[in-house]
């Protein structure tokens, strides 16, 4: 598969993570960037306005009042 980026060569990858959660894709070998099927799916919706676009600073305005959050430390024993 060629990258969508930069024109590299992809290679199929298995990708998992503490064994909560695993998934398929490729991984480009010379700029690193990862496509999987769900990235795949989202972009093609997006391309044909089922998903809205983003601002501009990539964040979509929250609607309503947002309060900051709060780090609440571990409690520890």
């Amino acid at each position: 598969m060629t990258c969508e980026r930069c024109g590299g060569m992809s290679v199929a990858t298995h990708f998992e993570g503490d064994r909560a959660w695993e998934y398929y894709g490729w991984k480009c070998l010379i700029c690193g960037n990862v496509t999987d099927p769900l990235i795949m799916t989202n972009r093609d919706a997006q391309a044909h306005g089922a998903i809205g676009r983003m601002t501009s600073s990539g964040m979509r305005p929250a609607r309503g009042v947002v309060s900051p959050g709060r780090h609440t430390g571990v409690a520890r024993s």
